[in-house]
């Protein structure tokens, strides 16, 4: 059967995204249970709820000018690395002002929205990695537009790999130097795996820039920078602010509930149950199956 080689180009980057995510899944599924295991129930919950912090961040500045970005570069390529450029300049200073933000209202955040003061020293860790994904997003944006699926694969790999390894080291250091491990050491891994990610992409771009596909583009570079922006910045954003709403509103946050086993001494020590509220409900950390109810019979079982 004879494929046009766009139609090649499509099938094999759907495959090589296939196995690279395939591959990251398992290897964050061993990642979870060694951070289980390492800083503990309690310390993944405090994580847990510092990262949705940085995914509205990701959401705002970084998620939906990638794909404007790929949409644009797909349409006409000419223009790829002009719409790449202001695509970048756009993201990358709107992370500057939402990690500075991030950082400014860090206790603030921790104490009002996140209802937990502990989360207050993290989030500056986990505002650093705002930046940093804003640049690798774009990047992977316009690689993404011109159908060559290599780069953003491997930077998805690089990323999961060296975040597991440099917390793999720097547990193995700090276990050997008798030094209690908390949760600072996934908010750490998480910034590491960004930092990793938006080098090898930048390497990547430099070492083996894209090659346009039309001679037009080489026109389309002659324009001032300022004037190119300009142009290409209106139609970019309007195709971004409804992408980023969606991408806002997709996951609503769930209304708090609490079990009757962990409502009276909230936070319950695993911390995984939400702040109490009038409905009763029992959670997995204070219930453990398959033995009755406690919210039935009015006992209350430690957790597990």
């Amino acid at each position: 059967m004879n494929l046009s080689p766009r139609r090649q180009a499509f099938i094999a980057g759907t495959l090589i995204l296939t196995a690279t995510g395939f591959l990251s899944r398992i290897l964050g599924f061993f990642y979870r249970i060694f951070l289980s295991r390492t800083i503990g129930a309690e310390g993944l919950g405090v994580y847990n709820m510092v990262h949705p912090v940085f995914g509205i961040c990701f959401a705002i500045c970084a998620g939906s000018i990638q794909t404007a970005i790929s949409r644009f570069v797909a349409a006409g390529t000419q223009k790829g690395k002009t719409v790449f450029q202001t695509g970048l300049v756009i993201s990358f200073s709107m992370s500057l002002a939402l990690a500075a933000a991030v950082c400014r209202f860090a206790p603030f955040l921790a104490e009002h929205l996140l209802l937990e003061p502990r989360c207050a020293p993290l989030l500056p860790i986990m505002a650093l990695a705002v930046p940093c994904t804003a640049v690798h997003a774009c990047v992977n944006g316009y690689y993404y537009g011109l159908q060559k699926t290599k780069v953003p694969a491997g930077t998805q790999l690089a990323e999961q790999m060296i975040r597991i390894a440099a917390v793999f080291l720097i547990a193995d250091i700090m276990t050997e130097q008798g030094h209690t491990i908390t949760v600072r050491l996934a908010v750490y891994g998480h910034l590491i795996g960004e930092a990793a990610a938006t080098l090898f992409s930048m390497l990547a771009f430099a070492l083996f820039p894209p090659e346009p596909q039309r001679q037009e583009e080489t026109s389309a570079r002659r324009l001032p920078f300022l004037q190119a922006f300009r142009e290409t910045a209106p139609g970019l954003m309007t195709l971004a602010m409804p992408l980023m709403g969606n991408s806002l509103s997709a996951s609503p946050p769930a209304k708090p509930t609490a079990c009757t086993a962990c409502s009276p001494a909230w936070p319950c020590p695993s911390f995984s149950c939400p702040p109490p509220s009038p409905t009763p409900w029992p959670c997995s950390c204070c219930l453990p199956w398959p033995k009755p109810s406690p919210w039935e019979n009015g006992t209350r079982f430690p957790p597990p």
